[in-house]
């Protein structure tokens, strides 16, 4: 059995790792990426992706090991010989209840530490390609509804080849959100201050500059949506990995700002020299600080978060059974593979693999379907997210039992 195993593990890790390889040797062809920083990158991804497939594999051996024992009628040379098929099965589930277990172990700490690594080497590489952005491009900067729902499209025209600077920039930023009474007064504040400097400062500073962009975000939270675009002659880029930030220096261009909602409410800013600070595409709060997803939580922040606000509740909750549903996958998977491959008797490795791939399709089909409704809140959540362990266990330890008995 462990031949096909290691098949099965291979092929379906493949699957899932392909999208990934893909976006891989993209950047080490095109972006002068690192290969070591590559390779580290897909490192950490593989066990997340094995905590999926080794149920799969474990479902491919037992198939084809079954089926060739029935197939060349050793199944029938045991019970001849006065064996009882049980002590042949027993092992095989006890296998499967190991490596579940050792799943569950490793979903509790290891896969969501590396996830969390993954995104961490992710947004390296981000970095890395910020300092080498090609003209006539546009590259998207999107900070999420966390951080206010600024979303940025950045773009210019070529590159100074004596100075290396950035010629014809524009950069577009949508704001979403909406407005509380301490950002409304918050707002009219900032607003008394950027009109009472603008008298004293006829050239627009940065300071200036500033006031009025984050007047403008706050009004953009009672008005729905607004837009403003920034357009410059020259400027230069600088990506921060420590602080997780982006850099743009501008000089001599202008800040048009709008509001889809209220076209009429259209200003012009224009200045000498600005500075804005962007951030890539990742969750963060207020502070500014990455914010783990479910996904990337250790069991002991898991918990924390199921004690949340009510929408972090849920998908902290559906997180955590469903590392503790997919790994017994593996004990069902075994459940049902024994009595399949002695019935079915499929010896040929395509065979083996369609019938896995039916009884995968049924099992996430049926899981993902119990993951919707816990999102959603509902109190049937976890009964429908361990259904599948449970209908594959009963109807394999049928099968079982009848094969056993006959």
């Amino acid at each position: 059995m462990l031949g096909p195993f290691v098949l099965g593990l291979v092929v379906f890790t493949f699957v899932f790792l392909v999208s990934q390889l893909f976006r891989v040797l993209e950047l080490l062809l095109a972006s002068g990426v690192p290969a070591l920083l590559a390779l580290e990158l897909i490192a950490s991804l593989l066990p997340g992706i094995l905590s999926i497939t080794m149920p799969m594999a474990l479902l491919v051996a037992i198939l084809l090991g079954f089926g060739r024992l029935a197939a060349d009628r050793e199944v029938l040379a045991i019970r001849m010989s006065g064996v009882n098929l049980l002590h042949i099965c027993l092992p095989i589930v006890a296998l499967g209840g190991v490596l579940a277990a050792l799943m569950i172990w490793a979903n509790m700490g290891i896969v969501p530490y590396l996830k969390l690594k993954s995104a961490d080497l992710t947004m390296q590489i981000e970095f890395r390609l910020l300092s080498g952005i090609p003209p006539d491009q546009f590259y998207e900067l999107d900070s999420g509804k966390k951080s206010g729902g600024i979303a940025s499209i950045f773009f210019y025209d070529h590159r100074d080849q004596d100075t290396g600077d950035m010629v014809g920039v524009n950069i577009k930023t949508r704001l979403d959100g909406e407005e509380s009474p301490k950002d409304r007064q918050k707002r009219n504040d900032l607003k008394a201050q950027y009109e009472t400097l603008k008298k004293s400062d006829p050239d627009y500073t940065s300071k200036t500059l500033a006031l009025k962009v984050a007047e403008t975000r706050l009004r953009t939270k009672n008005s729905g949506s607004a837009e403003f675009l920034i357009t410059s002659s020259r400027g230069t880029i600088e990506a921060n990995l420590r602080e997780r930030l982006i850099s743009v220096e501008l000089t001599s261009g202008s800040i048009h700002f709008g509001s889809p909602e209220n076209p009429a409410n259209y200003n012009i800013v224009r200045f000498d020299s600005f500075s804005k600070a962007m951030r890539p595409r990742f969750s963060s709060t207020d502070s500014g600080l990455y914010e783990l997803s479910p996904e990337e939580m250790g069991l002991t922040k898991l918990r924390e978060s199921m004690n949340g606000p009510r929408k972090l509740a849920r998908a902290a909750r559906v997180e955590f059974w469903q590392r503790l549903s997919i790994p017994m996958a593996c004990i069902a998977f075994a459940l049902i593979a024994i009595p399949l491959g002695v019935y079915v008797r499929p010896t040929g490795k395509a065979f083996a693999f369609a019938i896995s791939f039916l009884l995968i399709l049924l099992y996430y089909g049926l899981l993902n379907y119990g993951v919707s409704i816990g999102r959603a809140g509902s109190s049937f959540a976890p009964f429908a997210i361990f259904f599948p362990n449970l209908l594959l266990s009963l109807v394999g330890s049928f099968l079982l039992y009848r094969m056993v008995m006959k």
